[in-house]
């Protein structure tokens, strides 16, 4: 093995947004302190800074969910050292051409494209790294770090093909990792091995890998597990990478007709455990404005939480239900005409909001009814995200919440609560990402169209029986039934750090006994980033900044968060603790 014998202060392996986040702040509390650190970056992908999540070469129907207005990646500012100078970068919005003066508050929100904001977020790395290279502070090594190993006074990271570093410590900020298949894909990959004649892609993405078949898929059913985000890019790949095209027809409403290419699957079979499809985000801000607090109320609800969490008196979700019940009536009541027509009182709508926040299956005629047909159910949130139909509280509720999820992360994070409600609070936040988490109306209003022009089968979307048999599966559900060709799995990864099969997390779990706050979320760690052995109070050389922390971080997925305090609590303390080792060895 080729090892390099220079020791860096700390290696930050994975150079994605958090990555890039990570090396800012970094060099920002450098400059306030006058050292300079020595670091090393490791990132497999083609472009630090981006990471594989926002790829510049992907496929540009891979949107993201955020609106162009609302992507919240604050400027950096130019940083001072006595002989150079990292310079100022702009916020996305600047460098994007966005200016939000001349826009009406009617325009129809623009989602840009993943790749857009991976290369955005490649030049803001290149900005900082060429500097940084150029002065002796930084080497990058595009590879994949494979094993951690923690030696007595450094952290030896080894590189796939033989090249092992040395780093007094290390900060992982790597995203998305693959966890142990269930029981279902583990049969599927299985059987399909045994077959010639079926096809199944564990993974999404890239979704190139689906589309650019020498034989063409016009005769293939494809089935898509997973009723989400990921689903609706991959919908969008087997139609718009195959140059279908889709047409607007009116543009308040954002209804569209499809123009076929005939390159499209025969058909294409989405399903998921409860069919139930995601709610898209309101077509302007006009309407986005119905569901954003005051600043009055959003300063109430962190109070009550804090307070709640400081008297210990947080036993249960209910902490955040009550603080957030409040809010959401008054939205909901001061929509009026806009709303589901009714006649309760502020004290009944908030009631049912916390009845529906605890429990799931809890039903009401202010409530989209969970067993409402997916179609039916996408054409009501699309008449609600544009302003031209009846708001339905769980609607109201989903949007309220997002708007008020920066205030939760922001207090629950590292917050001195139970595990088992850590894990109960991550939970509800998933559950609601159904609403908060949308896609922009355009989405939706794609799946109506590829609906209506029998492209997209949505009549097995709930639960249906499934079997692979010799000519592929075959699904069943009241009566109806049909068969694929070819399985996309598009369920990604929970962060379930003791099923994460990557070796570099394992090896650490091995080696460090480090532990997950819950079996069903992260690491334990530090404010600093620090995990935490599970056998002692010891503090592991090694920060976990990313999706592998949630649950002692909350909301771990905002491209936002990224950019947050996060990173500023661990820069403080890497440079704390060189500052201190230089001082002893003075």
């Amino acid at each position: 093995m080729k090892e390099d014998t220079r020791i860096f202060d700390v290696a930050i392996v994975g150079c994605g947004p958090r990555g890039l986040s990570a090396l800012e702040s970094l060099f920002r509390q450098a400059a306030k302190n006058e050292v300079l650190p020595k670091v090393l970056v490791v990132e497999k992908s083609p472009y630090p800074g981006a990471g594989p999540v926002y790829d510049l070469d992907q496929a540009d129907s891979n949107w993201l969910n955020v609106s162009r207005r609302a992507v919240g990646i604050n400027n950096r500012e130019k940083t001072v050292f006595e002989n150079f100078s990292i310079p100022d970068f702009p916020d996305f919005q600047e460098w994007s051409g966005y200016n939000a003066e001349p826009h009406s508050l009617t325009e129809v929100d623009e989602f840009p494209l993943r790749s857009e904001l991976g290369k955005y977020l490649h030049e803001r790395y290149n900005s900082i790294a060429g500097i940084l290279h150029s002065q002796g502070l930084l080497v990058y090594i595009n590879g994949e770090a494979d094993i951690i190993r923690i030696d007595e006074q450094s952290v030896v990271i080894s590189i796939l093909g033989g090249q092992s570093c040395l780093a007094r410590e290390a900060a992982l900020c790597i995203g998305h990792q693959p966890i142990e298949l269930d029981g279902q894909m583990t049969m599927w990959l299985k059987r399909v091995q045994e077959l010639d004649n079926c096809e199944l892609y564990t993974q999404p993405y890239p979704v190139s890998r689906i589309t650019n078949t020498s034989t063409g898929l016009s005769n293939y059913t494809i089935a898509i597990r997973g009723f989400g985000l990921a689903m609706i890019d991959v919908v969008r790949a087997l139609t718009i990478d195959l140059d279908g095209k889709f047409e607007i027809t009116d543009d308040k409403k954002r209804t569209m007709k499809y123009h076929a290419s005939g390159k499209e699957p025969r058909s294409i079979i989405p399903f998921s455990l409860d069919g139930l499809p995601m709610a898209p985000k309101p077509l302007n801000k006009e309407i986005d404005l119905l569901y954003i607090p005051s600043k009055d109320q959003l300063e109430d609800y962190g109070n009550a939480i804090f307070r709640r969490i400081e008297k210990a008196e947080a036993r249960s979700t209910d902490f955040l239900i009550d603080a957030i019940a409040p809010i959401i009536a008054d939205k909901f009541i001061a929509m009026d005409s806009m709303s589901i027509e009714h006649t309760l009182s502020r004290a009944e709508i908030e009631e049912i909001v916390s009845q529906w926040l605890r429990n799931d299956t809890f039903s009401h005629e202010l409530l989209i009814p969970i067993d409402m047909g997916a179609l039916e159910a996408i054409n009501r949130f699309i008449a609600m995200a544009t302003g031209s139909g009846a708001v339905s509280l769980d609607y109201c509720i989903g949007h309220v919440w997002r708007h008020c999820q920066p205030t939760m992360y922001r207090i629950l994070s590292f917050a001195p609560l139970p595990d088992d409600l850590i894990c109960k609070i991550v939970a509800l936040d998933e559950r609601l990402k159904r609403y908060s988490y949308g896609p922009p109306v355009d989405s939706l209003q794609q799946l109506s169209e590829l609906a209506d022009c029998g492209i997209l089968d949505l009549s097995l979307v709930n639960n249906p029986e499934i079997e692979l048999a010799e000519v592929g599966w075959t699904f069943e559900l009241e009566g109806k039934t049909d068969n694929a060709d070819i399985m996309i799995n598009s369920v990604l990864d929970s962060p379930q750090l003791l099923k994460v099969q990557s070796p570099i997390i394992k090896g650490i779990l091995m080696n460090e006994a480090v532990a997950p706050i819950h079996d069903k979320l992260g690491a334990r760690t530090e404010e600093n980033g620090l995990m935490i052995s599970k056998n002692s109070e010891n503090v592991v050389p090694v920060a976990m900044m990313g999706r592998l922390a949630k649950g002692t971080l909350i909301g771990v997925d905002a491209i936002a968060e990224c950019f947050g305090t996060r990173s500023v609590h661990w820069a403080k303390g890497v440079i704390d603790r060189k500052i201190q080792r230089d001082s002893t060895q003075v």
